[in-house]
């Protein structure tokens, strides 16, 4: 089969959905608020690309980006009444609109007709990139600590609320499928950034914060000969690198451990900047790759067109509306997901019949969960509080990784890691030994009666065990095989081991995320972007897919690539750079139509305050502000105490928040209301939900399972 059908993107999982999206009139003041339309074009580009027909009322912004241009048909208001009441709907037919508004308290917001079921997305009216990275702590995250926290160039957190946005409609659909029944999602959009940073509020609980460590970072970024590399290794990894660099400096025992590295760190980072000096991106690239290290050359926007992975993969592809002063050469990423495979069978199955209670979208389906450390076992989570059952499958000598990281209980006591807990509350536990005949027999009995198997191994793993997509399918013809990898499961380097950061420096991230004329940067471990963005569009897809697998007869192998989820955030900006446009941070950050100020700024109490404001009226308001030109503005805010430049600013119209940190986000009445963090039943937190459904809505109904907790119970009914 060639790669081109290995990789083929299947339209038709969403086919039958009618997809409208709202948008407020140009006096709105939700109008100008930038990340809202922006996640919604996001969400209705990828449910475009499964089939759903797209509508569109109002004028959403129309800034001339081929990424933003949709096949879709506009509606008058008489049109929509009449889609909203169901008229002219076809039996099959699933019909979801999408909103952005204000926050609101008032019940009207669960409201939804009995024929069309709604995502609304709740934000400020002034709510910017910079707002919502400072808003949600991931802002104190990025940089150096004697310096303004950085926002990455580009629009991150409106794609990443789009991509909640995605998971909460394709749910809708799956519920109207599945049971006839519609339901509101509300989707708290500050509160969405706020869930991916859930490590910071982990941290918090244990009595740590964590913050931004700039030059002091374990992962340290350096130069190379064309660019910079992002070095990225665990202990294991740490050996190849000394074996590789084979210098003195480096062999000294106390670097062998990650305490160590960060104690001694200026010890022996002098001496990789030197080794580095003179290698370029390309032979980076394949010495990593041999030598199993998960560093990775920092590609610019430049760069990916021409990587060979992407290439094979068919990442970059022609947009399919351009306005007519662009050429075929404007290019747009696909979306992040492929069908690897897919075989037909005549069995189809009956699914469940519709309930006189509302249920969650995922009631009666069974999840076979293989997922480890935040990206597989994210995404599982999610399909948990979905409504699914999920079966975590671990064996006694080989647990998920997770559960010994930080703040675990010593090995001779009962304890897992709290970050195990978020991201894998609501589960069963399962021990198998898969390299036994009798584990083997055991998982493939389980087969039988499941609708997913969901992996995130590394490459060849599943191959090796022996549970290969052909054998799943020969005891289930409609299960589908969801793959959450890196990379993606072929082509060159996709059997590179990789960490959410190495998929930072290889998706365009890091590139966008520097100080001006200084060194890219990476999240590092507190927060590996990609590893938090893909339990959202994962958990969408695998819906998406697994609904269409039952009612049509079909085993599916669905690849899912983190890396390529990053990489489909930079959209607008990819297609800006093949149209011609300069790849720079600064070039970047122009695209967006920002307010006339959208910056955060140092205060007087040594407090950090993202700003923004829609005009120069907002000053003419404040005492002592002279403009918002920024050399006014640091001299004023530096004056001031922050909650003082906060006050100041909402009163005068304008927006401002605080850039948080973790304590701050556990402590934060607003994000606990709308269960962005919850409680499991011993009490203990974990990550709640990225949105929230008003007649059924999820909850965290059960503890993180310990190593087969559950294993008599359920072989024995399986």
């Amino acid at each position: 089969m060639s790669s081109t059908a290995r990789n083929s993107v299947r339209g038709g999982l969403l086919e039958g959905v009618e997809l409208v999206q709202l948008y407020p009139a140009s006096t709105d003041p939700m109008s100008a608020c930038e990340p809202a339309w922006r996640a919604l074009r996001i969400a209705s580009r990828v449910a475009g690309s499964l089939g759903a027909q797209l509508f569109v009322h109002g004028d959403p912004p129309r800034d001339g980006n081929a990424f933003y241009q949709l096949d879709e048909t506009v509606l008058t208001q008489s049109a929509l009444d009449d889609w909203i009441v169901g008229r002219g709907r076809t039996a099959t037919s699933c019909r979801v609109a999408l909103a952005a508004s204000a926050p609101t308290t008032t019940k009207d917001r669960h409201a939804h007709p009995a024929h069309c079921s709604r995502v609304l997305l709740e934000l400020e009216p002034w709510h910017t990139e910079e707002t919502l990275f400072a808003n949600s702590g991931i802002a104190h995250l990025l940089g150096d600590p004697e310096r303004e926290p950085l926002v990455p160039a580009g629009s991150y957190a409106g794609h990443t609320l789009g991509y909640a946005v995605l998971a909460a409609l394709i749910a809708l659909c799956l519920k109207q499928r599945r049971f006839s029944q519609t339901d509101t999602a509300i989707v708290p959009g500050a509160g969405v950034l706020a869930w991916v940073n859930w490590k910071a509020a982990v941290a918090a609980a244990q009595g740590k914060e964590i913050g931004r460590r700039g030059q002091r970072a374990e992962w340290p970024v350096v130069e190379c000969a064309d660019g910079h590399v992002a070095l990225v290794y665990t202990e294991r990894d740490w050996q190849s690198l000394v074996e590789w660099v084979d210098h003195p400096a480096l062999k000294r025992e106390e670097l062998a451990t990650f305490r160590g590295r960060l104690d001694n760190r200026e010890a022996y980072v002098g001496v990789l900047r030197e080794f580095f000096r003179d290698k370029t991106k390309a032979e980076l690239s394949t010495v990593f790759l041999d030598r199993a290290i998960p560093a990775a050359p920092v590609l610019t926007l430049s760069d990916l067109a021409g990587d060979p992975l992407l290439l094979h993969r068919g990442a970059l592809e022609p947009a399919s509306a351009l306005p007519e002063d662009l050429t075929d050469a404007v290019v747009v990423p696909r979306v992040p997901h492929r069908i690897a495979r897919e075989v037909p069978h005549s069995v189809h199955v009956a699914d469940s019949s519709p309930a006189e209670e509302p249920g969650l979208p995922l009631r009666g389906i069974r999840v076979l969960d293989f997922g480890i450390i935040t990206a597989g076992a994210g995404v599982s989570a999610l399909l948990a509080d979905l409504g699914a059952e999920v079966l975590k499958i671990e064996s006694e000598a080989r647990p998920d990784p997770f559960r010994g990281w930080a703040g675990a209980a010593e090995k001779d006591k009962a304890g897992d890691a709290p970050v195990f807990m978020s991201n894998n509350r609501n589960k069963l536990g399962l021990a198998l030994d898969l390299k036994s005949e009798s584990g083997k027999r055991t998982f493939f009995e389980l087969v039988k009666s499941a609708d997913v198997v969901l992996e995130n191994f590394r490459r060849g793993v599943l191959d090796r065990l022996g549970l290969t997509f052909d054998a799943l399918r020969a005891v289930n013809p409609t299960i589908l095989l969801a793959s959450i990898s890196g990379q993606g499961l072929d082509g060159p380097g996709a059997r590179h081991t990789t960490f959410g950061s190495t998929l930072e420096a290889n998706s365009g991230f890091a590139d966008l995320t520097r100080y001006e004329s200084d060194a890219p940067v990476i999240s590092g471990r507190n927060l590996n972007y990609p590893d938090q963005i893909v339990c959202l569009y994962g958990a969408a897809i695998v819906m998406a897919a697994v609904a269409d697998c039952r009612e049509r007869g079909i085993a599916r192998h669905v690849d899912v690539s983190q890396r390529d989820c990053a990489l489909f955030q930079l959209g607008d900006a990819i297609a800006h750079v093949s149209a011609g446009g300069a790849d720079q941070p600064a070039a970047i950050r122009g695209l967006s139509r920002r307010s006339r100020l959208s910056r955060i700024v140092a205060c007087y109490d040594g407090r950090y305050v993202a700003l923004t404001a829609a005009s120069e009226d907002v000053a003419k308001r404040i005492d002592g502000l002279e403009s918002l030109d920024p050399a006014s503005l640091e001299r004023w805010a530096s004056e001031q105490a922050s909650e003082t430049v906060v006050q100041c600013f909402l009163d005068a119209g304008g927006g401002a928040t605080l850039s948080r940190v973790g304590s701050e986000l556990l402590n934060d009445i607003a994000l606990w209301s709308r269960q962005v963090f919850a409680r499991s039943p011993n009490g203990s937190l974990v990550k709640g939900f990225p949105f929230q459904f008003s007649d059924s809505p999820m909850t965290v109904w059960g503890d993180s399972p310990a190593v087969g907790e559950h294993t008599r119970q359920l072989v024995e009914t399986s």
